[in-house]
């Protein structure tokens, strides 16, 4: 089984030093190659934020996944956009959006405490007062703690897949794998880098589609980026963070993960103790099944959406025990 880190690709690539491998390309060609027409640019405390603004109706706003950015959302948002008004960006230093041009406190950034500080920002921009929220991967980190914080503004919340468990060194997503140790002296990853880790992380019966692994090759060879100096990662009471959810909640996680296994969906819904949940896992899919199946995913997103699962929510209790 491959598998890739979850979190290095938020931070960027340092490429001070000799590139091994391909090129590095420049931000504004990777603009020029995946902008488009609804593709909007603001300030937020010192990042410039891409983001697409899309349709009219109830606001959802969708967080992506590391090593992608907003495009991985494309499915999705065409399937959303005809009901929803969909929001989606790129996180500071990912994809279209600039490095961090602010001096972090104390000479770095929580990572993802940056994330939800930018999020949070870009709400305010847009005056977004409620709205759904749909999270995956390193980006449900920064969802869950976002609705946690906000609990008034989220009215529904999806977490794909997410991550933010507590880890130990052999559970810690980013150890060594030495079956990508060919490519570790090489700042820039070619491409057989990004198949080879990406459809790691598919089924092993299927493929990444090729869109998929292209996106991911040319928005991680990006020639700006923040150095990984400049950022550390915690997880922080996640435990604690989930209880403060009070949005109804729908869990998704793909039983065949080798990331995040699916056992931590029931941790999520038990320790989410504020919000009626629900918990749903797909046999046979990974870590990206809004792109793996989308033709089974996207269906029960939108569902639960439109408040069709609200009769299978449940919420858990914590009972006192007398002796």
């Amino acid at each position: 089984m491959k598998y890739f880190p979850l979190f290095v690709a938020i931070m960027g690539v340092s490429f001070s030093a000799l590139a091994q491998g391909p090129s590095p390309i420049s931000l504004e060609d990777l603009r020029k190659k995946y902008a488009n027409d609804v593709s909007r640019f603001v300030t937020i405390d010192g990042a410039d934020i891409h983001y697409r603004d899309e349709g009219q109706g109830p606001v959802v706003v969708l967080l992506h996944a590391s090593y992608f950015n907003l495009l991985a959302w494309d499915q999705l948002t065409e399937e959303l956009v005809n009901d929803y008004r969909v929001i989606r960006f790129d996180f500071p230093n990912v994809g279209l959006s600039g490095p961090e041009t602010k001096e972090p406190p104390g000479g770095r950034f929580n990572l993802i405490e940056r994330n939800v500080e930018v999020f949070s920002g870009l709400a305010e921009e847009l005056g977004l007062d409620q709205f759904d929220l749909v999270a995956t991967s390193s980006g449900g980190s920064v969802g869950f703690r976002y609705a946690s914080r906000f609990p008034e503004r989220v009215t529904r919340l999806v977490l794909i897949n997410s991550a933010g468990m507590p880890r130990t060194a052999r559970t810690d997503p980013n150890r060594a794998r030495p079956e990508l140790a060919q490519w570790d002296d090489m700042p820039v990853k070619p491409r057989e880098y990004w198949e080879f880790t990406v459809n790691g992380n598919f089924p092993s019966d299927a493929d990444a589609p090729s869109w998929f692994i292209d996106l991911a090759y040319d928005v991680n060879r990006r020639s700006e980026t923040t150095p990984v100096s400049k950022y550390f990662f915690e997880t922080g009471d996640t435990q604690a963070i989930l209880a403060g959810i009070k949005a109804p909640t729908l869990i998704l996680w793909g039983k065949a993960n080798p990331v995040v296994m699916h056992l931590e969906g029931d941790v999520f819904q038990h320790w989410m103790t504020s919000a009626p949940t629900f918990l749903k896992k797909y046999e046979g899919l990974g870590h990206y099944p809004y792109v793996e199946a989308p033709e089974r995913v996207i269906p029960d997103i939108a569902a639960f959406l439109g408040g069709s699962w609200d009769d299978r929510l449940r919420q858990t209790q914590r009972v006192k025990v007398t002796p």
